[in-house]
């Protein structure tokens, strides 16, 4: 347990959970506040629970396996160190640029598409460059799991965060825009000055500190490889660096969403024409495509069909660069076992969502601090929002069973904004902490970093973000 601090405390936090479940009766609304008997978690239940969990929530960690199969291929191929190295060489003297300009896009996607852990598909690659660059591995998680909570902060078109929100609060994507672009932007500033506030510290270090760091990060940068053809040439980069930028591309597209915030609807058009093409009245794409495509259109896509596009892309990589079949299987199980331990993390934190779920006793602990005010109050929302979404982690389980019964007490519908923005605003600060943050899970534990160290690190910088939400939402109220 000592040499994993992170999993220590996500296992007090779901025992936490299962003990409430003994304290307190079970509340949830339904038309109305409903309050019920205690209804306790027992020792089988736990059990029960796990199954649930990986039922509903394994293809988040086949997702993170599969990430680490892709790596391992790409790193075989010989061009994924050549990119970081190009990256490195490119940002020297230009650290500032670097930092700048990758939160700013990492920022941007989150903001856009509403990833979490999706952006573990970048981690590898922004770990090597960072650690070649000669910074430590708290630099690394500073830079993805900030970027993750801030583009979630000020989210502004996704459908996974903002738009979840808008189903159970009614309120347009465009309200409060400018807000959330305020944030955004300070949100970025104060991340790149904490990250160079911190790479001060490190680089004031005693040079045997240094060294040491520097050894435990050694198998997270990229190995150098050289893969040659038949005349002894090495193989050319271009097609390894663009199907790796086809991924990116292809998952950006598909999780923006185009229908809801923005009215564009040709993607959902094209995809039904697709599925609907027939030869000799024979759907022949539905049918080589498959069923479980013939709902996800392009805006619409979630980690399944990015999946799938990771485990395609991989065969192709091993076949443009003739890795060997047995050598294929040794790297694709050698790379996801590089991502098995984020993979457990995140799907057990799931178990708090389950537990939560089946004993909802989270209005009863909450209800006395929404109502000690009468009417809107973004002080006891927020703290309320918070403390939800530490249990509930993702925008469907937190807006669902707490924001049905705020809107039941707060009648005044021009608020109905703020609360959504309270709300995701609360729900991307505890992704900076909270042990149960699935994308702090994936990255802490893949860069082998203790869940204590890294709020030590954290905390100003989220005492920082902390402050500018709440002098907005000040500002907000006046206005």
């Amino acid at each position: 347990m000592k040499k994993n601090n992170t999993l220590k405390v996500l296992l007090i936090t779901i025992l936490v959970a299962c003990l409430l479940t003994w304290i307190l009766p079970i509340t949830y609304y339904n038309g109305g506040l409903m309050t019920d008997s205690r209804y306790p978690t027992g020792l089988f239940d736990i059990f029960s629970y796990l199954s649930l969990t990986l039922y509903y929530f394994g293809s988040t960690a086949v997702y993170v396996l599969v990430v680490g199969a892709f790596y391992a291929i790409f790193e075989k191929t010989g061009v994924f160190r050549k990119v970081c190295d190009r990256i490195v060489k490119l940002f020297k003297g230009k650290e500032k640029i670097f930092f700048i300009s990758v939160i700013t896009l990492l920022v941007a996607i989150v903001a856009f598409c509403g990833f979490s852990y999706e952006l573990i598909f970048v981690l590898p690659l922004l770990a090597s460059i960072i650690l070649l660059m000669g910074y430590d591995k708290l630099t690394v998680a500073m830079t993805l799991i900030g970027s993750a909570a801030i583009g979630v902060i000020g989210n502004l078109y996704s459908n996974a965060v903002v738009g979840t929100y808008i189903s159970n609060i009614s309120f347009e994507y465009n309200e409060l825009i400018l807000y959330k672009v305020i944030i955004l932007v300070l949100g970025i500033a104060l991340l790149v000055f904490n990250i160079f506030r911190h790479i001060k510290k490190y680089e004031e270090l005693s040079n045997k500190d240094k060294s040491s760091l520097e050894s435990e990060s050694k198998e997270l940068i990229a190995e150098k490889v050289e893969v040659k053809n038949k005349k002894g040439k090495v193989k050319a980069s271009w097609p390894a660096i663009v199907i790796f930028d086809l991924i990116l591309i292809l998952m950006i597209i598909g999780a923006i969403n185009f229908s809801g915030a923005f009215g564009i609807d040709i993607f959902e058009t094209f995809h039904q024409s697709v599925m609907d093409f027939k030869i000799f009245e024979w759907p022949i794409f539905a049918k080589i495509l498959g069923s479980s495509l013939q709902s996800s259109s392009l805006g619409n896509w979630t980690s399944v069909e990015f999946t799938s596009i990771m485990i395609i892309a991989t065969i192709v990589l091993a076949i443009i660069y003739r890795i060997k079949i047995n050598d294929i299987f040794t790297d694709y199980k050698d790379g996801a076992k590089k991502l098995a331990m984020p993979a457990f993390l995140i799907v057990l934190a799931y178990m708090s969502v389950v537990v939560t779920t089946n004993h909802p006793f989270l209005l009863t602990m909450l209800k006395p601090l929404l109502t000690i005010t009468d009417g809107f109050n973004s002080v006891t929302l927020a703290i309320s929002m918070f403390v939800t979404s530490i249990f509930k982690m993702e925008p469907y389980y937190i807006a669902s069973s707490v924001l049905p019964y705020v809107t039941s007490i707060i009648e005044d519908t021009s608020v109905y904004s703020l609360i959504g923005f309270i709300s995701q605003s609360m729900q991307g600060l505890s992704m900076l902490i909270a042990p149960t943050s699935i994308v702090l899970l994936g990255v802490i534990s893949y860069l082998k970093i203790d869940y204590t160290k890294w709020i030590k690190t954290i905390w100003k910088f989220f005492g920082e973000l902390l402050i500018v939400a709440f002098i907005l939402f000040t500002i907000i109220l006046l206005v």
